[in-house]
Order: structure tokens, then C-alpha cells, then sequence
């Protein structure tokens, strides 16, 4: 099977929150590696994080600005072709192991195998991705970030143009899959997850 990398997505600006929610305190650790704990969980062989506020700690992106792409751009440069790529958002910490696990198996499931299945994500959900690291994949990224239209900096734009292929998500996990931009949805959050309401 091939080798299967975990990114943590942590660039954004978090500006509805009013502060890092990359850095915001979930269960006694920063909500970073909470999440990059997660795809751990989730089998990965190794975990990227992307995020200037980060530093050394975080890849560079390459071509900033850009949302989402610049991360998966800035992470598949250093990465060589055959790689799964599982992509979380920092803002998603309900997110189930077990989601993840569901993404990875079926890109490599035969018949997506076959049909050379580039990309695969949960119906109405574009977080999290699954991507294989390939000449196709390498691009639909240099191509939407050379855009002028920052439309197609959307993540369910490339999606798109690798024609991948969408699962269901099991009814026991839809509400799990939270992104928690504000203060309410951070609170909403930690009550789900039964801990105090505090920032």
C-alpha cells in the first residue's frame, strides 16, 4: 500500500475567532496537535503542518495567499509521486479517526484504483481530502494558483479537475464534522464534547 501522509491545514487567519484557533486549548493541548494527533490515529506513516505562525515547525508556503492551495501546494513540492496525501483542516476537532481511515481505504479500494482515482472526500464536506501525490495532481495545483480568479483557488475546484469521486458519510458522524471559526462553534464544540465552556 502506499505511503500515506497526514497535513494539518493551520495558515488561515482566523479572524472571526479573534485569536490563532490553531493554538486554542483542546483536551490540556493546542488544537494543532490535537489534530495532528488525530491523523496518527488515523494509520499515516508521518504528519506535515502548514502555517507561517509556525515556523520552523510548519512547511513554507511557497506561494502564500492562496487559502488551502498554498498548503497542499507547499506540502506535495516536497513529497514524491505515489504518495497518499490525507488533508484535516485545524478547525475540525470532532473529527472522527475513524473518517479518515474511511477516506484512505477507498482510494485504494480496486475499482478506484483502476479507474486511477485522484482524489476522494465525504459528500458535502471538502474537508477532510484525500489526494494522491502525482503529474496530474502537481498540475491542477501549479494551474489554479497561476489563476487570477480566486475562484479557483477552491479546494472543491480541484477536486474537480482530478475528477475525483465522493463517499457517503455514515449518519453517526455528520455532526462531527464541525469547523469551529468562532467563538459560538468553539463553544458548541468543546459542550459536544461534554468539557467546561471556555475559551
Amino acid at each position: 500500500m502506499a505511503k500515506t501522509i497526514g497535513l494539518v491545514l493551520a495558515g488561515g487567519q482566523s479572524s472571526r475567532m479573534g485569536q490563532d484557533k490553531a493554538r486554542l486549548i483542546w483536551q490540556n493541548i493546542p488544537l494543532y496537535q490535537h489534530m495532528q494527533n488525530l491523523l496518527h490515529e488515523s494509520g499515516v506513516d508521518d504528519v506535515l503542518l502548514s502555517g507561517a505562525q509556525f515556523g520552523r515547525l510548519a512547511l513554507p508556503d511557497i506561494i502564500p495567499g492562496k487559502g488551502p492551495l498554498s498548503g497542499i501546494h507547499g506540502a506535495i513540492a516536497g513529497l514524491p509521486d505515489g504518495v497518499c496525501l490525507l488533508v484535516v483542516p485545524v478547525d475540525m476537532p470532532l473529527l472522527p479517526a475513524a473518517a479518515c481511515k474511511k477516506l484512505v481505504s477507498s482510494l485504494a479500494i480496486p475499482e478506484n484504483r483502476a479507474r486511477q482515482v485522484g482524489a476522494v472526500m465525504f459528500e458535502a464536506f471538502t474537508l477532510p481530502l484525500v489526494l494522491t501525490v502525482n503529474s496530474d495532481l502537481r498540475t491542477a495545483v501549479e494551474s489554479a494558483l497561476s489563476s487570477q480568479n480566486h475562484k479557483d483557488y477552491s479546494l472543491r475546484r480541484l477536486f474537480d479537475r482530478l475528477q475525483g469521486v465522493t463517499i457517503p458519510l455514515p449518519d453517526e458522524m455528520e455532526e462531527r464534522f464541525q469547523n469551529t471559526n468562532t467563538p459560538e462553534e468553539w463553544q458548541t464544540a468543546k459542550t459536544a464534547l461534554g468539557e467546561e465552556n471556555t475559551v
